[in-house]
């Protein structure tokens, strides 16, 4: 592309550009769609316009024209017409525009470019063009391929009086060349001229009104003067929803149609009587009366429901019986109006619930519901109100049963209660949502102003069951598409001229007529050899019939449907017509790549026989299979399905982008629309008609509410609608006529009547109610408009999806769902199976302008298209001159009018289903050439039953329709269905049929209901289908697996009409009517007859009243067959199959009972059982004779013992003698003896098992287990399943099994795995006596220990947890005394007191002296050294000499006893605490002085009990090592808690800088950069980041600056004032200053921790950072900026120098280092800020503080290379540095490598808790033993730390352990 910089004359490079554009088009998807796109830009489209405004106009020589049109023109519409281009979606809007700059101004550049082109076109030959030109044909069929696209893409050309002149230039043109060479390409240039005809023959002929002019017609017929549509009825229009054009009529119906009482336009099958030609005529024909057929009866009920509306207001409504089934619903609100991305605008009701579920349980409620299946998912449904009618769908978020579950977590995740608002859980009312089936602005209107009124009025909810819209709307819809671009393939066939001929030859496929294209047959051949077929050649089917398996018929068919472009296949029942269309498809995918025909498209009618379509193809060896559609069973095509591969097909970069931008005006869309609701939600009418007064009628606003002189308002407890009452009420009534509204609102508030004020409230009302209506439609409509965008992007990936397909599966209305997709798949072959059963208008809407090849296979004398209006049937005598049902298959095979176009067509022959006795009841009366295959003659007879055909005639009557049962429209035969019920049970227990060998059909659904409801509760005995057929293989004796299953499971059973195409051995059929009347209903048509005969193979048993169905004409046939042959009666005969002589029929339930008990006759079974018992069950099938087991005594003997066997005869033998040897010893060869054993055991003793109990040793792992004698643990095979036991890296012993963690081969050890250790860590803190009780973390730090802190003193308790730091006491006295010596320091100080060592002087309660020392509290009198139990004086007291407490001389060595219970003479307990480092002591261990005052992080370890390691806290003579100990150990806490909460905080700042880099920036937030104003980014940190965001106007930065004040709370925390070793010198320094404090406590500043500061002051700059980084890339990226910018950063850098100052005099080297790089980031930004804004800026960055920022730079490079632990920073200083030199600010530090860094320094205090500091004063962390091991350098400042060998640096101390929390 050329540079955004480029001049607009490209000059000499305008080839170059047209050429390389085209190379790039022709590379990968991404590189195609961003061409295109950027081809579409204003600088890119100026290269068109120079070559049609200026460089056509300068060739003034032919070679001049030739290179023009070699270099620019060609390669410009070869990128326009490249396949890939012209099928995007998401192009569609980029090449629309380069087709409108090539048009140009009144067709003006199109003319110039399409002379120019005819011209040359006229001088194509030879030496001026060459061969690599191509041909002349080629040439021109891209010139009126880009006209034909040019017609899609500008609507103005139908009106434009020049195009005209250019097409039939171009005609003349191609004539031309016709004349002597028809190829593709001229065949290809005319149908796109034929296109383009058609699209100006439209405008034409609505301009001239020539529908108005009658058809030609070739036969006397008698035209009857007809009312025809919209404004062309001598009437006028019937309502407003009626129109001449049917692409503008709703689909639903409108009120005005609602109300309307003439009838509707119903265009007759007649094509003369039509008021429109040709194939316009037959899309309006079918869009009319299939729009009838499904909304013509929800009229007539709505009409009803209207008046029973209106009637109930005025308490007289009577109901009628309706015509279509309807459920009503009273509606008590429309609760809410919200708008989501998944199911849109929905409108949720709240129903009054219906009477028979408000009675009902919970339970039963909720199963009522899901019975009834009332209010489903998408189900059609009419909310009326008044005079008023809004159609609507049931949405998905509706809550049914059995969905709770699946939306629960959604609605969870919003806040709502799932339990509330669904349809069953109130026994009162149900909730229902709706979205709008056919949104217009009257229904958005209504439902607003029905949600908004606050007035009661009568609202129904109307249900129209089995009325699915997306069943016919996206049908017409397409119809209605259709009509608009009529861009159907074979609309010479499909809507001939009147007066042409009758026969025609249909010519071959397009894509065939390539000179040399023959098809290969080798996919059919049996021996795989090459068989080719040329089109333009005369089918031969002999040779294909030799060498393949096809039959005669069949190879005709074939081979004529890939001669024809449009071709027809009659398929008579069993004749193979699914396994011709599947050779017929193989062919066509053999010879795919060849004839270029991209996918094939598989349509059919039902989900069902697509599934089976596809799963033959599927098993036939097609995988490249795409099903569309979400209706599939089938488990073999899941994997398949177009949304299920869509997921996983990668999007191209400009698919992504496409995505994110549509995406992005969705999700705007939807919050404006979410804005408005929640608006709405919170202001009532009069609360809105308050604030629309306030400017559009200042006076009454102020006469209504009143002001105040100053201008307070006026405060009431009034609300706005009591105001407004009031204030009309104040009027005083008048007799004199109101005066006009306009007149009202200039007058006086004060001089206006009671009734004009109230009328004028009535107005504002109005005024206001339709200000929020057109403010919700435009919404609405904004919302539509980015949701179908959003979805056609999507389908852009779908499309891709096909397009690598071979086969598209998809039934007709998924088809019409899906149009404006499958019209870019450019899939040139169609194949319907079932053809005549689909309805002319879904096979038109199938016809996509692509196909140049469609095969329609069925059998227009089975069953016709399915319509529900029987007005409109063929069947119906008044509905045949519609003939709505009539299929496009019949209409052309067998049309009904002599002048009508009849096509040739083939029919297959030879049917392989039916033996001959059944096929001939159809051949007899439908199919006279229908022949046999040889084959069927052959089946077996019918086990159990004497005739395989047979008739069971009967007069039981039908039973009358129930109006309160579901299917109340449907009838029912009792008596046939027991009958049926007893025949088929008769059937299964010969045990020959399996499931899918019997079938049940019958016309009616109640009868199928009550037929499935009593099969279900019949139970036989069933033996599996594969077991029978494995033994009969294997010829085995052997009984075969018997089980009991319900006889529902044992046979299939269906509707007539459901069972078209299906076959079964058996079928049994219900007629269900029997009538005085003859009426036979659904089955008098001769194509349900006709499927009905044809569905059995074997055997066909019928049960009906001949009498009835007699007076149909081909029943009557039938009927008479059966009689010649004996098989019709009024008893039905059985047959045994053993007995075969003897007679059984049956004509009632009892006699199967009674005549064949078990499915045999009703003697005894004369078979002898194998055991040779006799069978005592009464004669049945040999399968189930097998399955008898024997009841009797079993009599065989033992061989070798001679005992009998114990079990019944039918059972197996035992192997081996069970018998007990009672009372003999058997001794076995381990050494053990088995008392009473049985008597195989006595006789193999080595087979003997012995479970005694003994210990073994297992080789490998050496553990001793338990286990019973028999058990060989030296087998690599045994299990030990003894604790594992290994001790892991962590320290814990292995707690798996052993087998689980070795492998052990020839009893050694092979392989070791040991799994994670599943232990609890229990390590223990080190500050307190917890233990960890996570689970095993080895390598990682154990989690703060989350128990409260034991610490405490005699004033208070520390209240935080164990790993917080503790906040010191605060008291100035410590309670450390005794008579003898005080402590003169604060409670939080170490003590400075001497420590008494005398015994305690006190009593205890028992009376003996205490036995603790002076000074701390006396113990528990348990305790008493004299009356202390036995336990307790038993205690050892002395570690060094082990004594016991009885032992011990209290006076000279009293006992400390801790808060945790144990107790230690004062000797052994100063001695483990190290009470000597401390204190001066005398040779009698008493303590007479101190020995140095502490030192801050100097102690080892916090004193603890020795035993416990419990708190000693409250002993008064250790308070100086354990205070001194908690004050380090409070430091260290502080700097782990300050360290861990930096962390988390950085973590966080990383997300919000992730978020703001990966949001969307709404069009909306960039639009804010264009409305004029100033921001003043001024102040400090926070200032600048709220001056910010108070512009931006949403919530966009919200994050980033609460985390911001979080942050700069922390701050506060860490303060130094806040740290405990402060805190504690400030208590003693107080003390001291008010007195009595001896000893001084001294205050290292190097002691006092800053980390946290830095870390903090480092993040809120951070903060700043990261918004002014974003709100830069935001100002840059919006096109224009009238927006003025004013930015003072002076604060910002004196944070920044304040923390590079700290950092540097504290010697952290990271964080001045990164204070720094902040300083000259915060420059450069607002530096390229002035850039953007330029001179408007008043207050520019000064040089000076630019050079300062560079003296930063240079700095920070000098310090990284001095501390290379600073060497992570090094890339965020390189972006810096281009930043502030070179203006480069789209580079930045990844996210993710931002994470690494944090994690990395969240380790740092890490190891096995040993602290130091470094020289500098850091603290850190060494892991091992304590010491380093490795030469390393301090994290903070890079001062060496340690060296090898376990030795410390020089300065480095080592400060105690600590387990780091």
């Amino acid at each position: 592309m050329a540079p955004s910089g480029s001049p607009p004359s490209f000059g000499s490079k305008l080839p170059q550009f047209f050429q390389e554009a085209y190379a790039l088009v022709q590379g990968d998807l991404d590189t195609l769609q961003k061409t295109v796109t950027e081809f579409a830009t204003e600088q890119a489209v100026l290269a068109v316009r120079e070559l049609v405004d200026e460089r056509i106009l300068f060739c003034h020589t032919d070679p001049e024209r030739v290179t023009l049109w070699r270099t620019c023109i060609q390669p410009f519409f070869q990128i326009l017409t490249e396949p890939r281009v012209v099928r995007s979606a998401i192009l569609e809007v980029h090449t629309g525009t380069i087709y409108n700059v090539v048009f140009g101004h009144n067709a003006a550049r199109l003319e110039v470019l399409f002379n120019f082109l005819i011209d040359l076109a006229a001088k194509w030959q030879p030496p001026l063009f060459g061969e690599d030109d191509g041909s002349k044909s080629q040439f021109l069929e891209l010139c009126a391929a880009i006209l034909a696209k040019t017609v899609d893409c500008n609507t103005q050309v139908l009106v434009n009086e020049a195009f005209p002149r250019i097409v039939d230039r171009l005609r003349d043109s191609i004539d031309d060349l016709d004349q002597g060479n028809r190829n593709f390409w001229i065949l290809q240039a005319t149908n796109h001229l034929a296109y383009i005809q058609r699209r100006l023959g439209l405008v034409k002929g609505v301009a001239q009104n020539a529908a108005l002019k009658p058809q030609p017609c070739t036969h006397a017929t008698f035209i009857l003067r007809r009312d025809l549509p919209g404004m062309l009825s001598t009437k006028g229009p019937r309502h407003d929803n009626d129109f001449e054009d049917i692409a503008k009529i709703r689909i639903l119906p409108t009120m005005s149609e609602l109300m309307s009482t003439r009838e509707d336009y119903r265009p007759f099958h007649d094509p003369s009587q039509l008021h429109l030609p040709g194939i316009e005529g037959q899309i309006d024909r079918h869009f009319r009366l299939l729009r009838e057929d499904m909304v013509g009866q929800l009229k007539e009920c709505i009409s009803e429901e209207l008046g029973l509306l209106k009637e109930s207001e005025d308490g007289s409504a009577t109901k009628q019986q309706k015509s279509l089934r309807t459920h009503s619903y009273n509606v008590v609100d429309i609760t809410d109006i919200t708008c989501t991305r998944r199911c849109g605008i929905e409108f949720h009701l709240k129903i009054e619930q219906p009477f028979s579920a408000s009675k009902l349980t919970s339970e039963a409620r909720e199963d009522w519901w899901n019975m009834s299946k009332r209010l489903e998912i998408g189900a059609l449904v009419c909310l009326l109100v008044k005079d008023t009618a809004v159609f609507c769908v049931v949405s998905e978020s509706t809550i049914r049963p059995n969905q709770l579950r699946k939306y629960n977590r959604r609605m969870s995740e919003a806040g709502e209660a799932t339990g509330k608002h669904n349809l069953y859980s109130n026994k009162d009312f149900a909730y229902v949502n709706l979205n709008l089936a056919e949104p217009s602005d009257a229904d958005l209107r209504t439902m607003l102003r029905v949600s908004q009124s606050g007035e009661f009025e009568k609202r129904s909810l109307v249900e129209f069951p089995g009325v699915l819209l997306p069943s016919f709307k996206p049908t017409l819809s397409a119809l209605q598409q259709l009509s608009k671009t009529l861009d159907l393939p074979f609309t010479d066939l499909l809507a001939p001229i009147s007066d042409g001929p009758t026969r025609v030859t249909i010519p071959m496929p397009l894509y065939a007529t390539k000179p040399g294209f023959a098809f290969n047959l080798k996919c059919l051949t049996s021996d795989n050899s090459d068989l080719l077929f040329s089109p333009r050649d005369t089918p031969d089917p002999n040779e294909l019939c030799f060498r393949s398996s096809l039959d005669k018929g069949q190879a005709i068919a074939l081979l004529n449907s890939l001669k024809r472009s449009l071709a027809l296949i009659q398929g008579p029942p069993g004749t193979g017509k699914s396994y011709t269309g599947e050779a017929i498809i193989k062919v066509l995918l053999a010879n795919k790549e060849r004839a270029e025909i991209g996918p094939i498209l598989c349509v059919c009618y039902t989900n069902h026989a697509l599934d089976q379509l596809l799963e033959h193809l599927w098993y036939g060896g097609v995988k490249q299979i795409i099903r569309i559609g979400s209706r599939s069973k089938s488990s073999i095509l899941e994997d398949v399905n177009l949304r299920r591969v869509s997921k996983d097909m990668e999007r191209t970069k400009s698919e992504k982008s496409a995505a994110w931008k549509s995406a992005s005006v969705l999700g705007e869309a939807e919050k404006e629309m979410k804005e408005y609701l929640a608006k709405l939600r919170d202001s009532g009418i009069a609360q809105n008609v308050k604030r629309h007064i306030e400017t559009e009628a200042a006076p009454f606003h102020e006469a209504i509410f009143g002001v105040e002189d100053d201008g307070w308002t006026k405060v009431t407890y009034l609300d706005e609608k009591a105001h407004f009452l009031k204030w009309i009420d104040a009027g005083s009534l008048s007799e004199e006529p109101t005066r006009d509204v306009a007149v009202l609102k200039r007058q006086q508030p004060e001089t206006l009547s009671r009734q004009e004020r109230s009328l004028l409230c009535a107005e504002w009302a109005s005024e206001v109610a339709a200000s929020l209506e057109d403010e919700f439609i435009s919404l609405h409509d904004d919302h539509h408009s980015a949701r179908q965008m959003y979805e056609a992007v999507i389908r852009e990936v779908d499309l891709r999806v096909l397009q690598e397909a071979d086969i598209v599966g998809v039934t007709t209305t998924g088809l019409a769902k899906n149009l404006d997709m499958l019209r870019k798949l450019d899939a040139k072959v169609l194949v319907c199976e079932e053809a005549g059963e689909v309805l002319e208008s879904h096979i038109l809407t199938a016809l996509l302008p692509s196909v140049e090849h469609a095969i329609l296979i069925g059998d227009h004398l089975q069953l016709r298209p399915q319509v529900t209006n029987y007005d409109l049937s063929v069947a119906n005598p008044r509905g045949e001159q519609y003939s709505l049902d009539v299929s496009l298959f019949e209409r052309l095979v067998q049309p009904t009018r002599p002048a009508d176009l009849k096509l040739p067509f083939d029919m297959l022959t030879i049917q392989r289903r039916m033996h001959p006795s059944i096929s001939s009841l159809t051949r007899k009366t439908m199919y006279s050439t229908l022949r046999d295959a040889e084959r069927v003659k052959d089946y077996p007879e019918v086990t159990g039953m004497r005739k395989r055909l047979f008739w069971f005639d009967h007069d039981k009557q039908e039973a009358r329709s129930d109006p309160n049962h579901l299917f109340n429209t449907s009838r029912t035969n009792d008596f046939e269905v027991e009958m049926v019920c007893a025949l088929v049970s008769h059937l299964v227990r010969q045990g020959v049929y399996g499931r899918e060998d019997i079938a049940i059909l019958t016309p009616y659904l109640g009868q199928l209901h009550k037929l499935r409801n009593k099969l279900r509760n019949l139970f036989e005995v069933a033996i599996e289908d594969r077991d029978l057929e494995d033994l009969h293989k294997e010829g085995l004796d052997a009984a075969p697996q018997v089980f009991k299953q319900s006889l529902g499971n044992c046979v299939r059973l269906a509707t007539v009409d459901n069972f078209q195409g299906e076959e079964a051995k058996i079928v049994v059929i219900s007629l269900v009517r029997s009538n005085q009347e003859r009426q036979c209903g659904f089955l008098k048509t001769t194509n349900r007859i006709n499927v009905l005969l044809s569905r059995a193979k074997h055997g066909m048993y019928i049960l009906g009243n001949s009498s009835t169905y007699g007076a149909v004409e081909m029943w009557s046939k039938v009927v008479g067959m059966l009689k010649e042959n004996g098989n019709i009666g009024t008893r039905l005969p059985l047959q045994c199959p053993r007995h075969r002589h003897t007679p059984i029929e049956v004509s009632e339930l009892d006699d199967f009972v009674r005549l064949s008990p078990e499915a045999g006759c009703n003697v005894q079974c004369s078979q002898r059982l194998d055991c040779g018992h006799t069978c005592l069950s009464k004669c049945h099938a040999t399968t189930l004779h097998k399955a008898v087991k024997c009841l009797e005594p079993c009599q065989r003997l033992k061989e070798k013992c001679g005992h009998g066997c114990p079990r019944t005869c039918g059972e197996p033998c035992e192997e081996e003698c069970s018998t007990v040897l009672k009372g003999q010893m058997l001794h076995l060869p381990c050494g053990h003896s088995l008392i009473s054993p049985q008597c195989w055991q006595a006789q193999a003793p080595s087979k003997v098992r012995c479970y005694e109990r003994v210990t073994k040793t297992v080789p490998g792992c050496n553990h001793r287990v338990q286990v019973p004698c028999r058990e060989d643990v030296t087998k690599d095979c045994f299990i030990c399943q003894t604790p594992c036991g290994q001790i892991l890296s962590c320290g814990h012993a292995c707690e798996a099994s052993c087998k689980a963690c070795r492998t052990r081969v020839n009893g050694e050890v092979v392989a070791e795995k040991h799994e994670a250790c599943t232990s609890i860590c229990g390590r223990n803190y080190s500050t307190c006596k917890h233990a960890c009780s996570q689970k095993c973390h080895p390598g990682k730090n154990c989690p703060p220990c989350g128990m409260p802190c034991e610490e405490q003193c005699s004033h208070s308790k520390c209240p935080k947890t164990c790993s917080e730091p503790c906040t010191p006491c605060a008291m100035a006295k410590c309670s450390s005394t005794c008579p003898h010596s005080e402590c003169t320091m604060p409670c939080a100080a170490p003590c400075n007191w001497i420590p008494c060592s005398k015994r305690c002087g006190q009593f205890l309660s028992c009376g003996h002296q205490c036995p603790s020392i002076c000074g701390e509290v006396c113990p528990d009198p348990k305790y008493c050294q004299v009356c202390a139990s036995d336990d307790v004086k038993s205690t050892v007291v002395d570690m060094l000499e082990l004594r016991e407490y009885r032992e011990v001389n209290l006076d000279e060595d009293p006992c400390i006893f801790p808060h945790c219970g144990h107790m230690m003479i004062m000797s052994s307990m100063d001695s483990q605490l190290g009470m000597s480092n401390h204190y001066r002591t005398a040779d009698d261990g008493t303590i007479i002085a101190i020995k140095t005052s502490p030192t801050p992080l100097s102690d080892n370890v916090i004193k603890v009990c020795p035993q416990c390691r419990g708190s000693l806290r409250n002993l008064s003579r250790y308070g100086r090592l354990v205070r001194q100990a908690l004050l380090d150990e409070s430091t260290k806490r502080f700097i782990s808690w300050s360290h861990s909460q930096s962390m988390a905080f950085e973590r966080r700042l990383i997300n919000e800088q992730e978020r703001l880099e990966y949001s969307q920036r709404s069009s909306q937030t960039l639009e804010l950069m264009r409305r004029d104003g100033v921001i003043y980014i001024i102040g400090s940190l926070v200032d600048e980041m709220l001056g910010i965001h108070d512009w931006i106007e949403n919530d966009r930065y919200r994050p980033v600056i609460e985390l911001y004040f979080e942050i700069f709370e922390y701050l506060g925390r860490v303060r130094a004032e806040e740290q405990p070793y402060k805190r504690v010198f400030d208590l003693v320094e107080h003390a001291r200053q008010t007195g009595g404090v001896a000893e001084k406590f001294e205050l290292d500043s190097a002691k006092i921790q800053t980390r946290g500061q830095l870390l903090a002051q480092a993040m809120l700059i951070r903060c700043n950072l990261v918004v002014m980084a974003d709100f830069l890339q935001l100002r840059r990226d919006a096109q224009e900026r009238f927006v003025v910018v004013h930015i003072n950063v002076e604060r910002a850098i004196e944070e920044c120098e304040k923390l590079v100052t700290s950092a540097h005099r504290k010697k952290y080297a990271r964080q001045e280092v990164e204070g720094r790089i902040f300083h000259a980031k915060i420059v450069a930004i607002a530096r390229e800020l002035n850039v953007l804004d330029g001179p408007s800026n008043e207050v520019p960055v000064p040089d000076s503080v630019v050079t300062r920022a560079k003296h930063h730079i240079s700095e920070a490079e000098a310090l990284i290379l001095e501390n290379p632990l600073t060497a992570y920073l090094r890339k965020d200083l390189s972006i810096a540095r281009r930043m502030l030199y070179q203006g480069v600010f789209y580079e930045k530090v990844s996210v993710e490598e931002k994470r690494a860094i944090c994690e990395a320094m969240a380790q740092e205090f890490t190891g096995t808790g040993h602290w130091y500091t470094c020289a500098h004063g850091h603290p850190f962390t060494v892991a091992d033993c304590g010491l380093p091991m490795e030469a390393t350098k301090c994290p903070e400042c890079g001062a060496p730390v340690g060296g090898h060998d376990h030795e410390l640096a020089a300065g480095v101390e080592l400060r105690g352990h600590f387990a780091l929390l």
